[in-house]
């Protein structure tokens, strides 16, 4: 008796099955990471600008704006509007946005309600801390700006030792992204609506 050596046409089919369905697969897998590329990319796009992006992801220094992943931001301590400390090395774990302004900057005044909704969204989290440092001296310049209840931690440096002498910001506002493990991730130079949900959507963006 003979037995033959040819495949069975089970082993057949699932031998073309797996070369018909290799090029799919490849192509499901190639549309997926190219969408979850432009998800990461879009919020960026939007809040820097398409030519400032492009600069960045191919390796170039735009004038203006800042993204990266390779510096530690300094530490530092200030007091907040109720007088106590806030260490910015106490916040590891949490994606930090440090927005730099002072009441003579207009844009500041402008942008800061919507600062102040990003708070808002931050208190019901525990992964986002966001705070606004003062180059003006006290509380008391300040407070009108504010509404009674506000969740927006306010931090005073009236001798711009941290802002000018650490971060070196000379132009307001200027809004920076920390990363959880302290590292600075992007550098946003002007006003910015952060009410907006594509502003929640860049810095997480830029966290990951």
């Amino acid at each position: 008796m003979t037995t033959s050596n040819s495949p069975s046409p089970d082993k057949i089919a699932a031998v073309l099955a797996f070369v018909l369905g290799a090029p799919f697969a490849f192509m499901m897998v190639r549309s997926f990471s190219e969408g979850e590329v432009r998800r990461h990319e879009t919020p960026l796009r939007a809040m820097l600008g398409n030519d400032v992006y492009e600069g960045f992801r191919d390796g170039d220094k735009p004038g203006h704006h800042y993204m990266g992943n390779d510096k530690l931001a300094p530490d530092f301590t200030l007091k907040d509007q109720n007088g106590k400390p806030w260490r910015l090395k106490d916040q590891r774990g949490k994606t930090v946005v440090l927005n730099f302004w002072t009441m003579t900057c207009k844009p500041c005044l402008e942008e800061m309600p919507s600062l102040e909704q990003l708070a808002l969204v931050a208190r019901e989290r525990d992964d986002l801390e966001v705070v606004a440092i003062s180059t003006d001296k006290s509380w008391n310049q300040v407070s009108t700006l504010f509404k009674p209840g506000s969740k927006l931690k306010v931090l005073f440096d009236p001798d711009k030792a941290v802002v000018l002498g650490k971060f070196g910001t000379r132009l307001y506002p200027e809004t920076w992204v920390i990363d959880p493990d302290g590292v600075i991730r992007l550098r946003i130079d002007g006003g910015r609506d952060w009410a907006a949900p594509i502003a929640l959507e860049m810095i997480e963006s830029a966290s990951l």
